[in-house]
């Protein structure tokens, strides 16, 4: 779907005109219209407003998406020079297959920017070899933290150590999930689990304005706001203190600016 589409989609959803959404905006109908067909596209100053009148998750145009801020052979080729067979055989053994698994998900919200899911576990990796971590546990839990919930993969199928398959157990939210307080309760307990558990929230907080609703996202806000300083604090009264000190400046930050979306 193009930008353009995604505005006449939008509109429409709101039950809008093209006059009537451009008299809210202060433009001309010949404006919106321009807009919709993809003959340009709106200033910066303008995309506020839209997000605003068509209550939906920020428009950005496509060339400047999400989509286009990632490269999947890159990260990979970036955590293999980075990382010595030696040291991390957990992690290597958990990118191979961590892609195969992942190769047959649904792409990453929203599904127009066609986002490869394995870009979010491959984030989180390289997110924490930017933070200073270098545990091999960590880097093979991130690749493979969803890929048990999302794939039907078994924890004990896991290519990977006894202490790596529990951090991504701890992390597989049950279906159905009973209790979402017992889930972080439980996170809490494994410091490891802690640490992906927040990256993961950093990764999905930055990226929540291109897939959620506003409501989703107050949704997301609240729940971050309710089980993560439990999670952070843990963190950074461990091993990997220094990283849960970025790590929360990163999350707070992100959480603050979600909130001040209408």
């Amino acid at each position: 779907m193009t930008f353009g589409e995604r505005i006449k989609q939008a509109r429409k959803r709101e039950k809008l005109t093209q006059a009537a959404l451009a008299e809210k905006l202060g433009l001309s109908t010949e404006a919106v219209s321009a807009w919709e067909r993809g003959d340009y596209k709106p200033e910066p100053d303008k995309l506020e407003a839209l997000h605003r009148e068509l209550k939906m998750s920020y428009l950005v145009p496509e060339d400047k998406r999400a989509g286009s801020f990632f490269d999947t052979e890159h990260m990979s080729a970036y955590l293999k020079g980075k990382l010595d067979p030696a040291e991390f055989p957990q992690t290597l053994k958990a990118l191979t297959f961590a892609k195969d698994k992942h190769e047959k998900s649904e792409p990453r919200k929203p599904a127009e920017l066609k986002i490869p899911y394995i870009n979010h576990p491959l984030t989180l990796a390289c997110h924490a070899l930017a933070l200073g971590i270098r545990d091999d546990t960590v880097l093979a839990a991130a690749l493979l933290h969803d890929v048990c919930e999302d794939c039907g993969v078994a924890p004990e199928e896991l290519p990977v150590g006894p202490e790596a398959r529990e951090v991504v157990r701890l992390l597989t939210k049950p279906e159905p999930l009973l209790s979402e307080k017992k889930y972080y309760a439980d996170i809490a307990e494994n410091k490891k689990a802690c640490l992906v558990k927040c990256l993961d929230r950093c990764n999905n907080l930055s990226g929540m304005s291109a897939g959620f609703s506003a409501e989703r996202i107050r949704d997301y806000v609240e729940e971050t706001e309710t089980y993560y300083p439990k999670l952070l604090k843990e963190l950074k009264e461990s091993e990997y203190n220094s990283a849960a000190w970025l790590l929360s400046y990163q999350i707070w930050g992100l959480a603050e600016m979600a909130k001040r979306i209408p």
